[in-house]
């Protein structure tokens, strides 16, 4: 399925063109008065597409077509862009004006997302012991960092462009 790069590039250009919508768009992001459950803008939806496809466009090509998850630290880039998608996607609800509130959610919503993925890796390692996935301490911790900075610079684009 994932034999040519054509599904992952589609993915980034459909990110890309989310993206040019959201900036295209943009007078205001989001509008925390309301109250109600969802509160986002049509920008912030298309720039949570963005960051998504975004990740996992750069997630499949590294992956299927160009092999590179054992040789380089692509893992760090993809882990950075997961960390934001699962923040920016948070960032949709309506939480509160509170940094603290918002910033602890988002992060630790990605946090959970990471932990998932962590289990899964060692899961598929402990069946695959001679695949390609590392699955020792320094790369957990340097996942985790990476992914807490993605969310974190999710969240601080989030308080710029929140009215």
């Amino acid at each position: 399925m994932f034999s040519t790069p054509i599904i992952s590039i589609i993915i980034i250009i459909i990110g890309l063109f989310f993206l040019y919508l959201s900036i295209k768009q943009r007078t205001h992001i989001r509008n925390i008065n309301d109250p109600k459950i969802l509160d986002t803008s049509i920008q912030w939806v298309y720039f949570t597409f963005f960051v998504g496809s975004s990740a996992l466009g750069a997630h499949l090509l590294a992956e299927y077509q160009f092999h590179i998850y054992d040789i380089t630290p692509i893992d760090v880039f993809t882990h950075g862009l997961s960390g934001m998608a699962v923040t920016a996607l948070i960032l949709n609800f309506n939480l509160t004006r509170k940094r603290k509130l918002y910033y602890f959610a988002g992060i630790g919503t990605s946090w959970i997302a990471f932990i998932a993925w962590e289990i899964f890796e060692g899961i598929y390692f402990q069946f695959n012991p001679l695949g390609t996935i590392q699955t020792n301490t320094w790369d957990t911790m340097i996942d985790l960092w990476v992914d807490t900075l993605g969310a974190l610079s999710i969240c601080f684009l989030c308080d710029e462009l929140v009215e």
